[in-house]
């Protein structure tokens, strides 16, 4: 059976896909045009998007860079500020997150970390403040919390449920009566 190859393209100005058909499927480079402006480059067989994928800002900057496999995020996933800098970071399997996801504010302080299984939470999720500090922490297994969040001041120390400052005298209470985990 013989492949039919036809070349699409978009108008100046105008917005659509550029790039090879084969067999009425888009098949090797295509690039995503809105108003004109090329806004993302994708690679195609079959139909099918594979391999590295750029997405950009309207003035061209990069705001991802992913990669696909059989139309699936599959591998390390960067999405950007239009700074420059990077906002996300995941890995991917097969469409979900699988392993280490972060979260940076536009300062460049960590905001979030957080590890998946399956697309599900698995491990500890960690928040913190913009000064570096940890501000929370609670530990998931299977997309579900196994133990109750524990919250820190900006400057470190453990908070109760109220948000009030946990003495020394009150985290050894806890810890002996095994009312409530203590703070790591």
């Amino acid at each position: 059976m013989m492949n039919k190859l036809q070349d699409v393209s978009v108008a100046r100005g105008e917005s659509g896909v550029e790039g090879t058909l084969m067999d009425g499927v888009l098949h090797g480079t295509a690039r995503i045009y809105v108003d004109g402006v090329l806004l993302a480059t994708l690679r195609y067989v079959h139909g099918l998007l594979v391999g590295p994928a750029t997405m950009l800002y309207p003035d061209g900057t990069s705001s991802a860079q992913l990669n696909y496999v059989e139309n699936k995020l599959d591998g390390k996933a960067v999405y950007y500020a239009q700074d420059g800098s990077v906002q996300r970071e995941g890995h991917y399997q097969r469409g979900a997150l699988n392993g280490d996801s972060k979260t940076w504010l536009p300062d460049g302080a960590l905001l979030e970390h957080a590890r998946y299984r399956q697309g599900k939470l698995h491990g500890f999720i960690e928040r913190f403040h913009n000064n570096g500090q940890l501000a929370e922490r609670q530990l998931y297994g299977a997309g579900k919390p196994l133990e109750p969040v524990e919250r820190y001041a900006r400057d470190g120390r453990p908070l109760d449920a109220e948000g009030k400052p946990l003495s020394r005298w009150r985290l050894w209470w806890r810890k002996l009566s095994g009312t409530s985990r203590a703070p790591q």
